[in-house]
């Protein structure tokens, strides 16, 4: 259902004369529906006030479906660069008095992008507060703010538009109730056909999401006939059977492996011995994974951000005057704090991964920290990590990351010169090892940012900071402009192609990787080469002894400082929020072991697949102390 939201009837009128509909509403809520699709219209009365009221009023009485589109449609008035009758979709929606702004989610569309101010009265005189802020154009009307604070309550911002027409340049000349309707029905046609369009993404979304779900009901129902599961032991059950599906097995193959009921009374001891089997079953079968080598995303890895929000404190800072200027096409959003952005609820990760943006910020308080439990220490006695960028560019699968934050979207802190004063205060009390590419991959990100060049030359300039780049990136330039130096540790993630295919989404191949590493040594920066996680798929042993092999074709154990090699682990809250943002993939629905409150695979397993990876090593001459591991018990 699409919903158009209208203040005043000039506006509406736009719409009932090009469409049959009927009013299905009366007395405070005035709502039409067509007879022919699935269109309603809702007006709302001039004013931000009887707008929020009446969009609360309608979603009280209509739940709102993962199918609901809504759309904020009627006039604005613009400055004398906005054409008169030119529609706008508005990247964020302003309120006049107390300058608190939303945003909705804005991606693919065919239109010109502005933002949007509400006042409580009609504007005559244009203000100057936010013209040096931005070079959208700035709209101005009267609803918007209490249409969004009212849908963002319950609706994902990427399924809110606020599409405004312009029909005066706020000099006082308002056009008659004729040219309002005038005005709207001549860009009418296009909204609709976008909404319609955008729509019909969202069913196809939805039904896939709901056709699995019946699925997995299905399979349950069947499981269960006949014995008596708990509900612990059901919501068990259901996450096993999610990641059978996921990882490629049949219903028959999966029931064919259950041992045959018995006829014991004890329904409830039956029901454990099926559920362990079939765990069982799960974690020693052969299978096909449900990724194949074909289903790897095609995209660009520094395709242009369409949207940049720039706090307002670093609009002018010279790292953020750098990126605007790369990206000059950009709708350039001023915003108050990140967290307005980055934190909003309701976020489409989706959408996010498919066309991102980016924040430029700042950091205040503390900016480098101890190291977490879950990441090796090399046994440094001052081990640290400091994040100056939030999220990264690339889309792997398990990645925690997206388990840690609510979104996709990039945050880079421009202020890198607070970071580099918290670190000369450190250095000066003790020798400093820091990990600054946990939360981001710098590295990959050094064609569009100086932070990875920045802190490596902090680090040829202060030998007792030992600093690692971690990264899955095969791209290198700052490196070859820089002198040799130890001290800086260009650790690399190896995983087999197979697994870089499937789950390791845009990032560069084994070889391209295993080249730039080679590269890196022998210019004459420490090498670490990293097998973490170590993932069980299927033929995992053999998958990763391979991996050893074709990484020693190319470098030398004498090129190597050392190997960090580790198993999959992710604390139990990131698990949770991963199983939502990668529903499709069989590593999130894992029977997992927790202890401490990080999941992780059976110590059986986890000895299988890191000695498996340890002997391999061996066989190339690498000694146990060169080799870092993590084990579950470091949990």
């Amino acid at each position: 259902m699409i919903l158009l939201i209208t203040a005043i009837t000039p506006e509406a009128n736009a719409v009932l004369d090009g469409y049959s509909m009927k009013k299905i509403a009366h007395g405070s809520l005035c709502l039409y529906e067509s007879e022919q699709e699935t269109l309603r219209l809702l007006v709302t009365g001039p004013g931000k006030l009887s707008a929020a009221m009446a969009v609360t009023e309608y979603l009280t009485r209509y739940p709102v479906s993962d199918e609901d589109l809504f759309c904020n449609l009627g006039i604005c008035g613009g400055s004398s660069d906005t054409p008169l009758g030119e529609g706008y979709l508005c990247a964020s929606v302003t309120e006049a008095t107390t300058e608190k702004s939303l945003y909705p989610e804005l991606y693919s569309h065919p239109f010109p992008e502005a933002r949007l101010i509400t006042s409580d009265v009609p504007v005559t005189v244009l203000s100057d507060n936010y013209k040096h802020e931005t070079t959208l154009p700035l709209l101005y009307d009267m609803e918007a703010y209490g249409v969004a604070t009212a849908l963002f309550r319950q609706v994902l911002p990427s399924r809110c538009f606020f599409y405004k027409v312009v029909s005066d340049v706020c000099d006082g000349n308002f056009p008659s109730p004729e040219a309002v309707t005038a005005l709207i029905k001549k860009t009418l046609p296009l909204l609709l056909s976008f909404l319609k369009e955008a729509e019909q993404i969202l069913k196809k979304r939805t039904t896939e999401q709901t056709d699995f779900t019946s699925r997995i009901q299905t399979m349950t129902k069947d499981f269960m006939s006949g014995v008596s599961f708990s509900a612990t032991m059901e919501r068990k059950l259901t996450g096993l059977l999610t990641y059978a599906i996921r990882s490629g097995f049949t219903k028959e193959a999966i029931f064919d492996a259950l041992p045959k009921r018995s006829d014991t009374p004890h329904k409830k001891k039956e029901a454990l011995m099926r559920l362990q089997a079939l765990e069982n079953f799960l974690l020693t079968a052969p299978k096909e994974d449900s990724y194949s080598l074909s289903t790897k995303p095609k995209k660009t890895l520094h395709r242009p951000f369409r949207h940049i929000y720039v706090e307002r404190e670093v609009l002018q800072h010279p790292v953020t005057r750098g990126v605007l200027a790369r990206f000059p096409s950009a709708s350039v959003i001023p915003i108050t704090h990140y967290k307005d952005v980055f934190n909003r609820s309701k976020q489409d990760v989706q959408a996010q991964e498919n066309e991102p943006s980016l924040i430029l910020a700042s950091n205040h308080g503390t900016l480098i920290y101890p190291g977490a439990p879950v990441c090796q220490n090399f046994n440094e006695t001052h081990f640290m990590y400091t994040s100056c960028i939030m999220n990264c560019i690339y889309n792997c699968d398990y990645c925690y990351l997206q388990g840690m934050y609510p979104g996709k979207t990039p945050v880079v802190f421009v202020n890198l010169e607070d970071y580099f004063a918290e670190l000369d205060a450190l250095l000066k009390k003790h020798p400093v090892y820091l990990c600054c590419s946990y939360d981001s991959d710098l590295t990959a990100l050094s064609g569009i940012l100086p932070h990875a060049e920045a802190f490596c030359r902090y680090a040829l300039e202060h030998p007792t900071l030992r600093l690692e780049l971690r990264t899955k990136s095969a791209a290198l330039p700052f490196l070859r402009q820089l002198p040799a130096a130890k001290n800086i540790i260009m650790a690399f993630t190896f995983s087999p192609q197979e697994i870089i295919s499937r789950y390791e989404h845009y990032t560069p191949s084994l070889r391209a990787r295993l080249n730039t590493a080679k590269e890196a040594a022998q210019k004459g920066f420490s090498l670490r080469l990293c097998f973490d996680p170590v993932l069980d798929v299927p033929n995992a042993e053999a998958m990763y002894s391979t991996l050893v092999e074709q990484v020693f074709e190319v470098l030398t154990p004498e090129e190597i400082t050392d190997i960090s090699l580790g198993v999959f682990r992710l604390s139990k809250d990131y698990l949770k929020q991963l199983k939502k943002a990668k529903p499709a993939c069989a590593l999130s629905h894992y029977p997992y072991e927790v202890t401490n409150g990080v999941c992780h695979y059976s110590a059986m397993r986890c000895e299988q697949l890191l000695t498996s990876v340890q002997q391999a090593l061996h066989r190339h001459k690498i000694s146990d102390d060169q080799i870092f591991i993590w084990t579950p018990e470091e949990s």
